[in-house]
């Protein structure tokens, strides 16, 4: 038989073979074009074909987020859009009644509350950088105690940059002017007799932060600033005295380095360092400290998230006097249910506060702050809200059994008709006790209307 007679059952056969293998469910074309590319193997794959034959890795599920977060998120307001930027203005009337607004053990001043503010909110979030920018101006009244009615102004800047593939910057400062009781003690002692304070403090404020993190996905490092200027007006006490707060008027300034180590994409462990300045216009109220604490951050079945650290801390005056000792700080979130969300706060802070008027001249003491507050959120309707926290601070004079201990209490609700009008109602137990100031209590209610665009 001539030789192509003989190839032509063996040619019909390979024939047969390639259509088999071109049929759906097959896989050896695939298998021989990845051996051995051809033309066809190589070219772009008809785009109508292309979602299906792409192997995208899969995305990190989103962060976790609060309940509260989520609902102002599903429940914010259009706001204006100028290309990448909205705009979001907003205005709030508020009426209430507050029965201790300077939170007095033995005169309290009681007065029904009126609040108007505005707000206008700037963001661009488009891509991965955010820029912001902010104003508020917001004034109170006390129908019954005038000397209290205050207007208050704050604004700010804000920006958040992926500068490199490693490398993020964030940095904020504002300023505000502000009325507040601030203090729990609110007074002084002078000639041995504590004297309280009969009007709120009033101050402006100027603070400014800067942070950079190199983060590789496995280790990081962190380098942060903050700086807070503030000027106080002079004080107004029960028996005429004007007390200059000299003491509180200055700069803090706060330097963190952190350094960490990263086991999985929530779970790391972390050393810092920081080193703060603390200068008044009255010499004798500054201090210089340092703090190390070694600390983790966590997430656990992205159910429970945070941070906590301990570690040691000084705080050194210019008289000699030091506090020393242990330091701690911690922030968690645990998202209970869907529906529910808790968030603690935890830490100790050093600092300094003016407390007696001597014939010798005034008397500063350091001050050890601790500080734990409790909050929950809980959504039981798509349109309310429902808030809710306590908490408990306490003051420890150095150099003395001096004690000063505070407790709060808050319950809260929003209810949103549509995205641009919301209802709020507000209630606040305070009760401060202390052997030299005196124990006192405080009720604040409030019911709010905001309406943004």
């Amino acid at each position: 038989m001539p030789a192509r007679s003989c190839l032509l059952p063996l040619l019909a056969i390979l024939g047969a073979s390639s259509a088999w293998a071109q049929a759906p469910g097959t896989g050896l074309l695939r298998e021989s074009a990845a051996a051995q590319p051809d033309e066809q193997s190589v070219r772009a794959p008809d785009p109508e074909q292309a979602p299906m034959l792409r192997r995208d890795p899969v995305p990190p599920p989103p962060e976790p987020e609060s309940v509260g977060d989520r609902f102002n998120r599903n429940n914010a307001t259009p706001g204006l859009m100028a290309g990448p930027w909205k705009v979001t203005p907003s205005l709030t009337l508020r009426g209430g009644y507050d029965d201790n607004v300077t939170v007095s053990a033995d005169n309290p001043i009681a007065s029904p509350t009126v609040e108007l503010r505005g707000r206008v909110d700037v963001v661009n979030e488009d891509g991965p950088n955010s820029y912001g920018a902010y104003a508020e101006v917001s004034q109170i009244w006390y129908t019954d105690a005038a000397d209290l009615d205050h207007l208050d102004y704050n604004g700010g800047l804000n920006f958040n940059a992926q500068v490199s593939d490693y490398v993020r910057i964030r940095g904020a400062i504002g300023v505000a002017v502000t009325s507040s009781e601030d203090s729990a003690t609110d007074g002084i002692v002078i000639g041995g007799l504590f004297d309280p304070y009969v009007d709120l403090a009033r101050y402006l404020s100027v603070p400014a932060s800067l942070g950079v993190t190199f983060d590789t996905g496995r280790w990081f490092v962190t380098a942060s600033g903050d700086v807070v200027y503030s000027d106080y007006d002079d004080r107004l006490t029960e028996s005429g005295v004007l007390v200059d707060q000299a003491f509180r008027t200055g700069t803090n300034a706060d330097a963190k380095l952190r350094a960490g180590w990263r086991f999985t994409p929530g779970t790391a462990l972390f050393v810092e360092g920081g080193y703060n300045i603390q200068r008044y216009t009255d010499e004798t109220a500054d201090s210089d400290g340092w703090r190390a604490v070694a600390g983790a951050e966590f997430e656990i079945s992205r159910v429970l998230t945070g941070e906590a650290f301990a570690g040691y801390a000084v705080q050194s005056y210019p008289d000699g006097g030091e506090v020393t000792g242990f330091t701690y700080g911690a922030s968690l979130d645990w998202f209970a249910t869907e529906l529910m969300s808790f968030h603690l706060n935890a830490r100790r802070d050093f600092g300094a506060e003016r407390t007696a008027l001597e014939a010798g001249g005034a008397i500063t003491s350091p001050v050890t702050r601790d500080s734990v507050r409790l909050g929950v959120e809980y959504e039981p309707l798509r349109q309310l809200l429902v808030r809710g926290e306590v908490g408990w601070q306490r003051e420890t004079y150095d150099g003395s059994d001096r004690k000063d201990d505070r407790f709060f209490t808050g319950l809260g609700f929003d209810y949103v008709f549509t995205p641009r009008i919301r209802v709020t109602a507000d209630y606040r137990y305070e009760e401060r006790s202390s052997d030299i100031a005196g124990d006192a209590t405080r009720n604040v209610f409030r019911l709010g209307l905001t309406t943004g665009y």
